[in-house]
This record gives structure tokens, C-alpha cells and sequence, in this order.
């Protein structure tokens, strides 16, 4: 008469399987935990980027003109200044004795930072950042401009951003391009 039961080895193999099957289970996890977050933080870089040139871009297709100089700054390849119309609260132009009134919108790279300065007119809805000097980003690995024709009369302005993240062992760097015809150039 046979008994019936599990065998010391028929144990082994049961344990050896099971801790085979969840090595290869956890591999599989832990692999695709980590891809995901690699992709999440290079989603997030991009993401980080594109709204910053999008913000640029805006700015410079409504601006009247890139001004080669403002008080103490000066477009170049890192930085812009933007000559746009001043607003109401309205969203409205405004004038002085028929003459358009602008603030000047600046934008600069320095020490892997993106610099925002507003300079605007008293009655502008933009006053309230007058003078204040924001950092936008401060993991940003390059910011550039190329005028065209040239930064003094430049009609289109090339904005290319390059940003760099590690992600664990990855580095992840991207770049990013856009093009901004100056639509209120005169």
C-alpha cells in the first residue's frame, strides 16, 4: 500500500520553482518600475522645457521688435529683449498723445538659470512684475537665440533650449527648437 504524501525532494523542486518563478517576477517588476520612472522624469524635462519655450515664443511673437540694448542689457546669444506693447486691463494698447506705449519683456541665461525681467510702463497690467528679476528654470544646460537678420532688426528669432536631467544611472538631456516671427514688427 502506498502512501500518500510529498517527498523531501519533490518539496526541494516545488521550492526551488516557486523561488525561481518569483526571482524572475521581481526582475520583471523592479526592471519596469524603473523604466517607468525614467521615462516619467524624461516626460517631465521635456515638459519643463516645451513650457518655458512656449512662454518665450508667445512673448516674441507679439513683441514689436528685438531691441539690440535696454538700460544695462544687451540681446545676444543668450539673452533677448523684447519690445512689446503695453496693456490695460483690458488687454488693450496703450497710448500716450496717439504714441504707442511698450514694456520691455528680457529674457537671459546665466549660471544654468533662465532669467525673466519685466520692465514695464506704470499703467501696463504688466507694473506688477516691473522690476523683478524671476528665475523660470534653474536646471536648464542652454539657452540660445540666432536673429534674423540680426539681433538689431530681426524679424524671426530661433529659440533652442537644452535641458539634462539624471535619472538614476541614465542621463537624459534633451533640446528643444522653436521659431518666432516678431508679428507686430513695424
Amino acid at each position: 500500500m502506498k502512501k500518500g504524501g510529498v517527498t523531501l525532494i519533490e518539496l526541494l523542486i516545488a521550492i526551488a520553482l516557486l523561488a525561481t518563478m518569483l526571482i524572475v517576477i521581481t526582475n520583471v517588476y523592479v526592471t519596469g518600475f524603473k523604466t517607468f520612472r525614467e521615462e516619467l522624469a524624461t516626460s517631465q524635462l521635456e515638459s519643463n522645457a516645451q513650457t518655458i519655450l512656449d512662454e518665450i515664443t508667445n512673448t516674441a511673437k507679439n513683441a514689436q521688435s528685438a531691441e539690440a540694448a535696454y538700460d544695462i542689457y544687451t540681446s545676444g546669444p543668450n539673452s533677448i529683449i523684447l519690445k512689446v506693447p503695453a496693456l490695460d486691463s483690458n488687454k488693450n494698447i496703450l497710448y500716450s498723445n496717439n504714441t504707442m506705449l511698450f514694456d520691455r519683456v528680457i529674457y537671459y541665461y546665466e549660471d544654468s538659470k533662465i532669467h525673466k525681467l519685466t520692465l514695464a510702463e506704470p499703467t501696463s497690467i504688466r507694473y506688477i512684475e516691473n522690476g523683478i528679476n524671476k528665475t523660470i528654470d534653474d536646471k536648464i544646460l542652454e539657452l540660445n537665440f540666432t536673429y534674423d537678420p540680426d539681433a538689431v532688426s530681426a524679424t524671426l528669432v530661433t529659440i533652442n533650449i537644452s535641458s539634462h536631467q539624471e535619472v538614476g544611472k541614465i542621463n537624459r538631456t534633451i533640446s528643444l527648437t522653436s521659431k518666432a516671427r516678431l508679428r507686430n514688427h513695424l
